[in-house]
């Protein structure tokens, strides 16, 4: 079966199934996968931008971040996300750098994984955890408890490990704000930035204190 996935996917580019992306829904309020990977793509270039990384290759990784989903290999094994964009990609005759994004933007993945080893990867991690941080928290979808069903306290746990352990010089509470405005004003920007950043600093509190 991976076999003839792997046949059939490689017949349409990744960037050409990007369109499909707009019937599929992120989450109701917050709109499709294709909205979701144009605001992915917008903050991270502005992040490449702030850090003196390739614009170009960040916002490029990022529109195409999602399309691995409409394959046939990762609609079959989910857990190929990411890994099966890295090889379409290359097929496509993307940038290298690109293709890596698209596989680095997944972790890490769990605790005490590997973090995203190329610039553009690191990139692209931290944009689509800012985006989906922004959007949970801005129609009040907070962790409550044990319960964490967007796997929140994971991308914020993620994307501080990035900064901190890849010594990456970002101005967090203003690209916060940045990804909050990227969604209507009717869910309250500022106030929804501010949550955030307090939630990012009591896990990079426990971050710390974890490591002595």
């Amino acid at each position: 079966d991976a076999a003839f996935f792997w046949q059939q996917d490689r017949k349409q580019t990744l960037a050409a199934r990007a369109e499909k992306l707009r019937s599929m829904v992120f989450q109701k309020r917050l709109g499709t996968l294709f909205d979701k990977q144009e605001r992915v793509a917008a903050l991270a270039g502005l992040i490449a931008a702030s850090i003196g990384a390739d614009t170009r290759h960040a916002e490029r990784a990022a529109r195409l971040s999602k399309c691995d989903l409409l394959t046939s290999m990762v609609f079959e094994f989910p857990e190929l996300q990411g890994v099966m964009g890295r090889y379409y990609a290359l097929h496509d005759g993307e940038d290298p750098e690109v293709a890596s994004a698209l596989d680095e933007q997944y972790q890490p993945r769990f605790a005490g994984d590997t973090l995203p080893a190329s610039t553009t990867g690191q990139v692209l991690a931290i944009a689509e955890r800012l985006d989906t941080l922004a959007g949970i928290f801005a129609i009040g979808q907070t962790p409550t408890g044990d319960k964490d069903p967007f796997g929140l306290r994971r991308a914020a746990l993620g994307l501080l490990r990035i900064l901190v352990e890849q010594q990456i010089d970002l101005d967090l509470q203003a690209m916060i704000k940045t990804a909050t405005e990227k969604f209507p004003a009717a869910l309250q920007a500022d106030k929804t930035a501010a949550e955030i950043l307090t939630f990012m600093l009591e896990r990079l509190r426990a971050y710390y204190l974890e490591a002595g």
